[in-house]
């Protein structure tokens, strides 16, 4: 039998049972133990709680940073819808204006067709006129020498003959007259119809430029492969220049040379090329002949005009 006796015990009425031997624990030390289990109980339950209302703020203010955002997101999602709706807006009226802009070129190429039709007809009335106005002066000429020879060679008997030449003479002087007349009209025509099919064709190439702007980039020669054409004419006749890629040294060419070795680049160099035609403004080309030999320099060889 083992007796309990280790610590001093301090409970009433102790004397009286220190003789009897205890196998038990008593009443108050089963609630003291029980209190203590409470209290730890209590202070494991003070310091969850703790952790649980730091955990809870913590989570609150993840809750109101999660509707912020989301607000936020809404505001976003607002505004990104109106732009997308101005987007559309901007979208539809450059469609309205590349559709108003297309009628509008078709309508100043037919317009520019015709004056050079046109232009075309009034060069070659232009051209049978001196020619006429050519032999009418032959005529002139070739009379009034045999005019002169007959006067030295013929009496009097034939002076009616000879005024009979002279009033032949004034006649067909009197109808050159009235052909450089109709040249000048034809001339002064001529030039108006130039001015007016050069404003068209100005007109119709600032369409054309805004039209490619709305839907092509700008024509560059940034990264490609240039060459340059120069076109004049003097003493009457047409001079081209041509120099080519890493070439410092302008050569002369024909026109069936130019075409060659531009469709030999072209052939080689397929959208790299880029050609720049230089029209010097003591050319002495007109307006038309310029216009004519850029656009279908361009037309053909140029990276811009074949894509």
């Amino acid at each position: 039998m083992h007796r309990f006796d280790t610590f001093t015990n301090l409970r009433v009425n102790a004397g009286d049972r220190q003789s009897e031997i205890t196998l038990w624990p008593s009443f108050t030390d089963i609630m003291t133990v029980v209190l203590m289990i409470f209290m730890l109980t209590m202070v494991v339950v003070i310091v969850k709680n703790t952790t649980l209302a730091q955990a809870l703020l913590r989570s609150e203010d993840q809750r109101r940073q999660i509707r912020s955002l989301l607000q936020d997101s809404e505001t976003i999602q607002a505004e990104l819808k109106n732009t997308m709706t101005d987007l559309e807006e901007k979208s539809r009226q450059k469609q309205m204006m590349n559709i108003l802009l297309g009628d509008e070129i078709k309508l100043l190429k037919q317009d520019v067709e015709g004056k050079t039709a046109k232009l075309a007809i009034f060069e070659r009335q232009t051209d049978e006129l001196k020619k006429r106005i050519d032999e009418l002066q032959a005529r002139i000429t070739e009379i009034q020498a045999e005019s002169e020879d007959r006067l030295s060679a013929l009496t009097e008997s034939k002076a009616r003959e000879i005024e009979e030449y002279n009033r032949k003479v004034l006649s067909l002087l009197n109808q050159l007259k009235e052909k450089e007349a109709v040249i000048l009209t034809l001339g002064d025509e001529k030039q108006t119809l130039e001015m007016s099919l050069a404003r068209q064709r100005q007109d119709f190439s600032t369409l054309e430029e805004k039209y490619i702007q709305l839907i092509r980039p700008a024509r560059s020669p940034a990264g490609k492969k240039v060459v340059t054409v120069i076109y004049q004419r003097g003493n009457g006749l047409y001079r081209i220049g041509f120099k080519g890629l890493d070439n410092e040294r302008i050569e002369t060419l024909t026109t069936a040379q130019l075409h060659q070795q531009l469709g030999t680049l072209r052939q080689k160099w397929q959208d790299q090329l880029y050609v720049k035609v230089i029209i010097p403004e003591d050319s002495g080309l007109t307006y038309n002949e310029a216009w004519v030999f850029t656009k279908d320099i361009l037309s053909r060889y140029d990276y811009y005009y074949q894509e």
